[in-house]
Parts: structure tokens; C-alpha cells; sequence
């Protein structure tokens, strides 16, 4: 029956949506687990752990930075998409190895080859700004929320890194990151600076 195999694959709260003649005819895997209502929550490998936990709380920030991209790439011309969305990739790579996902998961990792690849990226687009940068366009504004993300991102993986459950390419490469954003807006059109 249904309800054997979704109980197999690990469905542990499943609803009958429908039981005909005795047969399950469909079944729902629950979005909710009723486990965060105490302040837990469960990494890759079901490890439970407080949803303080840096670990959660840096994953938490790669989730909302590539929140932030997503919108940037509805906005961007199309010169840039492809390798906004490596970016997406290695964000994920990356997301998968702060919350302990098994060996097989991780076919991407951030590598130093990346980092270059990045720093190339970044310095065709220009030369930075002197002085202060505002933006005023609705793509640019998206580009410097991405950085903004990023940093925060960047500063939750600090402890990660000086416990040594980081690779070093992360961080760096994260730390890149913003620099990217920074630039991709500023090139984006319209922007002040400041004096």
C-alpha cells in the first residue's frame, strides 16, 4: 500500500487524502513538522540543533542572499545571468557543506579555481568608484541588497571558519562576493556619488 512506501522513504506525517475500495489513492508529505515549536531544528543529516545554532543561522543567510539574487536575475541583462547563476550553484555547493550534507550531494565545491574565476569577473567590469556610491535604479538597489546579504552572510561565518568547520574557499570566496554585487551595481546605470 501507499502508505507503506511513503513511510519507507522516511514520510514519517503523512495525511490520506483520499481512500477508496481500501486502497490509498494519494498521500501528502506535511510542509510543517511541529519540531521548530521548540526552538529545534534538523540539519542535512538529521542532526538536531537549535535554530540559534551558527550553523543554521549561516545557512539562514545563504538562503537569504540567493533570495536577493533571484530577484537581481529577473532584473539583469542577460551578459550577466549565466554567471549569476554559478553563482547560485556554488551558493547551494556551499549551503550543502555548512549544514553537513553527505559526500555524494557536494559535485561542485567552492574551489580556488572559482575564486579566480570571480576575481576575473569583477575586475571586467571596471574600476570601482573613488568616492561613495548611492543607487538610484531598481536593478542597482537590487545588486547592493545582494551585497548587503552577503556581508551579513560573511560575518556569520566567522565563527564557522575559526572553528575549522569551514574551508578557507568559502569564506573567501563569500568575501569576493560582495565585492561582485557591488560592482554589478554600480555598472547597473544610475547612481550618486557622494562627496
Amino acid at each position: 500500500m501507499l502508505t507503506s512506501f511513503y513511510k519507507s522513504q522516511g514520510f514519517s506525517r503523512i495525511i490520506k487524502i483520499y481512500v477508496a475500495d481500501g486502497c490509498d489513492c494519494a498521500m501528502a508529505k506535511k510542509v510543517y513538522t511541529a519540531l521548530g515549536d521548540s526552538g529545534f531544528t534538523k540539519d542535512f543529516s538529521g542532526k538536531p540543533m537549535l535554530k540559534n545554532d551558527s550553523v543554521i543561522l549561516a545557512n539562514g543567510k545563504v538562503d537569504s542572499l540567493q533570495s536577493a539574487i533571484d530577484m537581481s536575475l529577473i532584473l539583469t541583462e542577460a551578459e550577466h545571468i549565466h554567471f549569476l547563476n554559478k553563482v547560485q550553484q556554488k551558493l547551494w555547493q556551499a549551503a550543502g557543506e555548512i549544514a553537513n550534507c553527505p559526500g555524494e550531494c557536494i559535485n561542485a565545491p567552492i574551489t580556488p579555481l572559482d575564486l579566480e574565476e570571480l576575481e576575473t569577473y569583477i575586475d571586467s567590469l571596471g574600476e570601482p568608484p573613488n568616492k561613495f556610491v548611492r543607487f538610484t535604479n531598481e536593478k542597482a538597489i537590487w545588486f547592493n541588497e545582494c551585497r548587503i546579504r552577503c556581508r551579513e552572510l560573511e560575518t556569520h561565518l566567522v565563527n564557522l571558519l575559526q572553528d575549522k568547520k569551514l574551508r578557507p574557499e568559502i569564506y573567501k570566496y563569500i568575501n569576493r562576493l560582495s565585492s561582485l554585487f557591488f560592482m554589478l551595481g554600480y555598472v547597473s546605470g544610475e547612481s550618486k556619488t557622494l562627496s
